[in-house]
């Protein structure tokens, strides 16, 4: 065929882009670290003795737990009590700079490691001798053994050439787990390791094939995302990426329309790109209702339980996918090319259970005959012989075979139930976190030292202190405050407030002292100063709740907390307060307050109203609210504002910018959109891409850059100006909160946060908006839905919701 003479794809050739990282500085970078650095810093932090319950799982280069892991994490975090710990380098998706901060960082936590755990390559985790003691495993991210890797592509393209590899790869292993003893060789050979130590005792990720709640999830899921594949069949196209990880890219030579013309009335066709892959081809918005990109919406492992026919290429996910014995054909159109790029462990042609097509008009043929020309025995003959260990079980014997008996002395008297694997944060350094709680330790001590003595004090009558939680507004006791002047008036009795306190190494001590003596303490939240000591009983507790309903689990009930994943905090600061009131909200919902919230001995839970409520019906703070957020966003001045709470993820960023790009075209010369992410982590913004700007705004972000411009000199001050901002200290005002933002809004949009609530109690039309429900809801525990409590305010789309929003707003 002509199609064997065309050597390269679209785009730069694979050689090309294989030779682009290789100039002369970048050279003697790697073999500056790799080679003297790395080591250096492993060795002289491997002078500390090994901390035996110690298990790192590296992550080389996503900001998750990705699947060869998930399974073996919550298998660990459920059943034992160890001191678990996850790095995430993000090598090709952050710069130089962040990568080596996490490389070190690694390294450094990796010196005293009982147990190192890898899923991947990489010449950082190569780069060191393991010191004795230490067991090291690798769960390969891939079932099988189809296209070649590491040493087996030394005389490859993909290796640039290079006859064996320059910076090892692989640390020595105890155990290399694969799907099947067919396969042990190939591991060893691309690992340059003794083949005794690779074992196809199965692959953990495979375990979640065999479970019905899995695939029904999965299933729910997708018709989540794409309501028009109710009633179809699934085709899935799931290429592998060409030319090195840090530029894959996917040749653009799938034909959709083609597709379309043949299949729209009987199947959906569902696309997922390999994850490295940045740049990925676009699907026409003709095809919306037929075709959907699923890269970003859901896993590769949903995505193989909901599939009919799988079209995929050079992809190892063929012997997952084998599992259900179902049609799999392969669009190998660059087969030649590939082959000297990257070669195969077996004959191509002998290998592949099913055919392999070079157009699409042949694979188009195939599916149309499908019924006749499917050949399940030969699949079921490829499952029996790449994935003959891979049983359902492979995770639990997977972790006997690795840590053996050693596991028993941590095994948990009762199993914890939950899925865990959000938990790992990839947004800090692990070094950074543990200096923040060696910090905060210093600060446990003075506290807890001032706080005994004050104690020794009698209670000084009329003092209150108000706390919140690290991520509570300015306004959340403006309530308590008024319920404490209600009794000022009736009683004649004066009160001492202490509020707002940023406590540090320098006033802890005085404020403990003060705080010891407190006639009550108002808590929204559980605030972490409450963790360094026991609170006095002579002092009353009232918690006023600021998440208004009790949808999750939350504090000492949170999965964080259940599971001690972060041990060394959990173990200096658990959540301990007791209460004496905790004012909730519905009387059905007062376990759930009780879950979250412990109870002092004879302590109620109060479901008449909220005092984080109760401003909310004032007119006056709805005025002061509304000339507020003119004042940190000008462009709110004679418009409509649309108000989104939504709860802080990873995910929010592309979904809201998805929604107000599609917004912009009805909305943008009347209204603005002002949008702020809660519950996550204190100070979080949302990134609003430049092309929007003036018409979604962050608060936050907006104040910070409020205090810039007024503070600046020449042009940013000239523009400060042309906003037309009143002279206001911008650098002494407070954040707009979370309740001004409803208060002050026309309508509230919401997706899953509590703090949503309040805008029904401010009378404000409200909207719950949920682009993600199900994906979110796999690690998310809840005690009650929001779409079940609110049914009628749910939206089930982005059109949905900007039509309704456009019938409000006029």
């Amino acid at each position: 065929m002509s199609f064997f003479d065309n050597r390269h794809v679209k785009g730069r050739s694979f050689k090309s882009s294989a030779s682009a990282n290789t100039s002369l500085s970048a050279n003697f970078n790697r073999i500056l670290t790799r080679k003297i650095m790395f080591p250096l810093i492993y060795h002289f932090y491997a002078l500390k003795p090994v901390k035996d319950d110690k298990v790192i799982f590296l992550e080389i280069r996503f900001g998750e737990l990705t699947d060869s892991y998930r399974e073996l994490f919550n298998y660990l975090v459920r059943n034992y009590e160890m001191d678990i710990h996850c790095h995430f380098l993000r090598q090709g998706f952050v710069n130089n700079r962040q990568e080596l901060k996490r490389q070190i960082d690694f390294i450094k936590d990796a010196a005293t490691a009982r147990y190192l755990i890898y899923n991947d390559s990489s010449d950082t985790q190569g780069s060191f001798k393991v010191r004795r003691g230490t067991h090291v495993m690798n769960v390969w991210h891939a079932a099988g053994a189809f296209k070649k890797f590491g040493n087996s592509t030394a005389d490859k393209l993909y290796n640039d050439g290079k006859k064996g590899v320059v910076y090892r790869l692989h640390p020595k292993y105890d155990l290399v787990t694969v799907s099947s003893p067919e396969v042990e060789w190939a591991y060893a050979e691309a690992m340059g390791m003794d083949s005794s130590c690779v074992k196809g005792i199965g692959i953990s990720r495979s375990d979640v094939f065999y479970r019905d709640d899995f695939k029904r999830k999965a299933y729910e899921h997708l018709l989540d995302e794409m309501p028009a594949a109710k009633g179809k069949k699934v085709l899935l196209y799931a290429p592998t990426f060409r030319g090195i990880p840090r530029n894959a890219m996917t040749p653009d030579m799938f034909d959709i329309g083609k597709f379309y013309s043949h299949f729209k009335d009987d199947y959906v066709l569902l696309v997922k790109h390999h994850p490295l892959v940045k740049n990925k081809p676009q699907i026409s918005s003709e095809y919306s209702d037929f075709a959907r990109d699923m890269t970003d919406a859901m896993s590769i492992d949903e995505l193989l339980c909901v599939t009919d026919i799988c079209i995929t290429d050079y992809s190892s996910l063929i012997f997952e996918y084998s599992i259900f014995e179902k049609p799999m054909l392969f669009f190998a159109y660059d087969l030649a090319n590939y082959f000297d790029w990257r070669g195969f462990y077996y004959n191509f042609d002998e290998l592949t259970p099913g055919p392999v097509c070079y157009t699409n008009a042949e694979m188009i043929d195939y599916i149309e005959h499908v019924d006749e020309r499917f050949d399940k025995a030969r699949v079921h003959a490829f499952r029996e012989r790449f994935m003959s260990a891979c049983d359902g079980h492979a995770t639990e014997r997977i972790a006997r075979e690795f840590f053996g008996s050693r596991l028993d002395k941590y095994k948990r008297t009762e199993p914890v139930k939950g899925d865990f694997t959000d938990l790992p944060e990839v947004k800090s350094l692990f070094g950074t976190e543990q200096k923040r709680i060696a910090e905060m330790e210093k600060l446990r001590k003075k506290a807890r030292r001032a706080y005994d003595n004050g104690k020794t004090k009698p209670i000084v009558p009329g003092r209150v202190v108000l706390l919140g939680d690290e991520n509570s507004d300015w306004d959340v006791f403006l309530g308590a405050k008024r319920i404490l002047e209600k009794e000022a008036e009736s009683s004649g009795k004066k009160w001492e407030i202490l509020e707002d306190i940023k406590y540090n190494s320098d006033n802890i001590e005085t404020f403990c002292e003060k705080l010891s003596c407190a006639e009550r303490i108002y808590c929204a939240g559980e605030p972490y100063i409450l963790r360094m000591f026991d609170v006095r009983p002579e002092t009353l507790m009232i918690q006023i709740s600021p998440e208004l309903r009790p949808l999750y689990p939350l504090w000492g009930a949170s999965k964080a907390s259940r599971s001690g994943y972060n041990v060394k905090e959990t173990r200096l600061f658990p959540v301990k307060s007791a209460y004496d009131v905790v004012y909730g909200s519905t009387k059905e919902e007062e376990e759930f307050w009780r879950k979250n919230y412990r109870l002092r001995s004879g302590g109620v839970i109060k479901t008449d109203k909220n005092p984080t409520l109760l401003m909310l019906g004032d007119e006056t703070y709805k005025e002061e609210a509304r000339t507020r957020l003119q004042q940190i966003i000008p462009y709110a001045k004679d418009k409509k504002v649309i108000g989104f709470i939504c709860r802080d993820r990873e995910q929010l960023d592309g979904k809201l910018a998805k929604l107000f790009t599609k917004m912009h075209e009805d909305f943008a010369r009347t209204t603005i959109c002002v949008c702020m992410a809660v519950d996550g982590k204190p100070g979080s913004v949302v990134t609003v891409p430049d092309y929007l700007e003036g018409f979604v705004f962050d608060p936050r972000r907006s104040l910070a850059e409020m205090v810039a411009m007024q503070g600046a000199q020449g042009g940013d001050r000239e523009k400060f100006q042309m906003t037309g901002a009143a002279d206001a200290d911008y650098k002494n005002m407070p954040p707009l909160s979370v309740n001004e933002l409803i208060s002050a809004s026309d309508a509230v949009v919401a997706d899953y946060s509590p703090r949503a609530f309040a805008a029904i109690e401010a009378e404000k039309p409200l909207f719950l908006w949920m682009p993600d429900k199900i994906g979110y809801s796999k690690v998310q525990e809840e005690y009650l839905s929001i779409a079940e409590l609110y049914p009628d305010l749910c939206v089930t789309s982005d059109a949905e919701l900007i039509d309704k929003l456009k019938k409000l707003i006029k």
